[in-house]
């Protein structure tokens, strides 16, 4: 995997946006300030401070927005995890064999194992992994793949009353 620049990086990006964040709400409070010593009439005033406070918000959610502050929170989970399974292959070669060998049977059994209500921790996922016989992995992996082929002939080859194009709306056959 290669090295990421520093501005490039998931958690860098996360500091700055929320330093954006920071630093926008203290712009937006500058007029809250100013008002408090001005000797204005009070509907200016109230003016002045809400224009900032609104800015400040509108501010905010429009850097929310367009760094997408969210997604990458997600990116950076996301990018944790996949170091973790990265140490933990290095840590077990034999399962990272496994990993070569048998894909989407080994991808779908972190999956079952990751969305369990009970969290099994990643040692324990690739023990149980390892404790499976090798004949067993080929078998799911076959069954996994020829699924994966049957569900890809249906998409391709649906019958008429499946396909929206050949039907008309609320026709019945």
């Amino acid at each position: 995997m290669e090295k990421k620049s520093f501005f490039k990086r998931t958690p860098v990006k996360i500091l700055l946006v929320t330093l954006g964040f920071v630093v926008t709400i203290m712009l937006g409070c500058i007029p809250l300030t100013l008002v408090l010593s001005m000797y204005q009439k009070l509907s200016i005033r109230i003016i002045i401070a809400v224009a900032g406070g609104l800015w400040a918000i509108f501010t905010t959610i429009w850097l929310w927005a367009r760094f997408d502050y969210t997604e990458l929170w997600r990116t950076w989970a996301r990018e944790m995890k996949v170091d973790k399974m990265m140490k933990l292959s290095e840590k077990f070669p034999e399962y990272q064999q496994l990993k070569e060998k048998y894909p989407a049977a080994i991808s779908h059994h972190e999956r079952h194992w990751r969305h369990k209500k009970k969290k099994v921790s990643n040692d324990l996922m690739v023990k149980m992994a390892l404790e499976v016989p090798e004949e067993e992995w080929a078998a799911r992996e076959e069954f996994i793949l020829k699924n994966r082929e049957e569900r890809k002939a249906f998409r391709e080859h649906r019958p008429p009353t499946l396909q929206d194009q050949n039907t008309i709306a609320g026709e019945k056959i």
